[in-house]
């Protein structure tokens, strides 16, 4: 909630749900994934992020606010005996549960500590849609390696910065959502464009990632 690009964003509506409501809701139609948890910050102002997911069926954890590995650490040791998670921030706000499986079905195959998404054709834009798989294994590691802040709010800085130390890749975004739109919600521009999508779909919950994209472009007139 304490965004200062664009604050409150997470309890925005766009078609009639909360953004927050709506993320956790796109990553558990995954079906590679266990459960999803809420891993906010103990601050007052997210409050209200706490109550909505637990009103709605979801676990919360909260810990730092800047301090992600942290955060992740200790969220995973209350929630999972699981050895992997995805990490799945609440900007992409349409998620896709297609590419978190695909996700997690690579990483468990390949045996890797951490994996990313790339995009060829749009480079800035791999990571509207998907999450990022951790080996928490690994994860353990970076938060007993460092304790340089920028590394820990970002989680996947060390990662790609440390080859030595942990086998890293990334896969490739699925063409279908290949777009130079920017569909993760940072600035009121973005909620803007997000609120528009949200007139053109009956529910945000349940509508395809693909489709998402084709609205947008549609309605920033661009070509297919």
């Amino acid at each position: 909630m304490g965004s200062e690009r664009c604050p409150g964003k997470s309890m925005e509506r766009i078609a009639g749900l909360p953004v927050i409501e709506i993320v956790l809701q796109r990553i558990a139609r995954a079906s590679r994934v266990s459960q999803v948890v809420l891993a906010t910050s103990t601050l007052a102002r997210d409050d209200v992020l706490a109550t909505h997911a637990e009103n709605i069926g979801f676990p919360v954890y909260r810990g730092s606010e800047t301090d992600l590995v942290r955060r992740f650490c200790e969220a995973a040791r209350e929630f999972t005996s699981e050895d992997y998670i995805v990490r799945a921030t609440g900007d992409n706000v349409f998620m896709d549960w297609e590419e978190l499986d695909r996700l997690i079905k690579f990483g468990v195959k390949g045996n890797w500590d951490f994996v990313g998404f790339k995009n060829e054709k749009y480079p800035d834009r791999l990571n509207d849609f998907g999450g990022e798989f951790i080996r928490l294994q690994s994860l353990s590691q970076v938060d007993s390696l460092t304790q340089n802040a920028f590394d820990r709010e970002h989680v996947f800085p060390y990662f790609y910065n440390h080859p030595d130390l942990f086998n890293v890749t990334k896969i490739a975004v699925n063409q279908a959502l290949w777009t130079s739109i920017k569909l993760d919600l940072d600035y009121p521009e973005d909620l803007t464009l997000m609120k528009l999508i949200g007139e053109q779909i009956s529910d945000p919950v349940l509508t395809p990632s693909s489709e998402i994209v084709k609205i947008a472009t549609q309605l920033m007139g661009q070509g297919g």
